[in-house]
C-alpha cells in the first residue's frame, strides 16, 4: 500500500508519521474485510491524502461541484486516470474537523479519523446519497473505528 500524504494546513500540528500508520491500519482493516463495496482486494492500492483548511476545501467544492460551502471531506476516485492501482485522492479539512469536534465536545483527532475513513470508503465505491446507503456507510465506518486502536494522536 502506498500512501501519499500532503499537509497544506496550518490550523493544527499533525504528526504525519502517526497519521500514515493510522491510514495503513484503515487499509489493512478494509483489506481483511473484503475492501471495496464490490468486494475487491485493496492491499496493493495507492491513494493520496491532502490535509487542508476551509478556504481550500471551499474552493474545491466550488470548482468541482458548484457548491459554495465548506465540507469536511471530498473524495476524488481517480482509478481510470492514473492506473488500476490508484484509488484516488481524499481531501480533508482539518479546520472543519476542529470546528465540529469543538461543537460535539470531541477530540479533533477523532473527528479527523472519521473523515479519513469516510473519504477512503467513498474511493472504494461506498456512497451516502440515500438514507439506506448512508446507514450502511455509517455502520462500515463504525466497524472500522472499532477495529483500529486509536494509539497515539497525530
Amino acid at each position: 500500500m502506498k500512501i501519499e500524504l500532503i499537509n497544506q494546513q496550518k490550523i493544527k500540528r499533525v504528526n504525519l508519521k502517526q497519521l500514515r500508520k493510522y491510514l495503513k491500519k484503515i487499509l489493512v482493516s478494509l483489506s481483511a474485510k473484503g475492501g471495496s463495496a464490490s468486494g475487491g482486494n485493496i492491499s496493493s492500492k495507492e491513494l493520496s491524502i491532502l490535509l487542508c483548511d476551509n478556504v481550500c476545501i471551499r474552493k474545491l467544492n466550488k470548482k468541482y461541484f458548484k457548491r459554495f460551502s465548506v465540507t469536511d471531506v471530498i473524495a476524488f476516485p481517480l482509478t481510470d486516470d492514473l492506473g488500476p492501482n490508484y484509488l484516488g485522492e481524499v481531501v480533508v479539512s482539518v479546520e472543519e474537523a476542529v470546528n465540529v469536534a469543538k461543537k460535539l465536545k470531541l477530540k479533533w483527532q477523532d473527528e479527523l479519523r472519521l473523515y479519513l475513513i469516510h473519504g477512503i470508503l467513498h474511493l472504494l465505491g461506498y456512497d451516502d446519497r440515500t438514507k439506506t446507503a448512508k446507514v450502511n456507510m455509517g455502520k462500515k465506518q463504525e466497524t472500522i473505528l472499532k477495529n483500529i486502536s486509536k494509539g497515539k494522536s497525530f
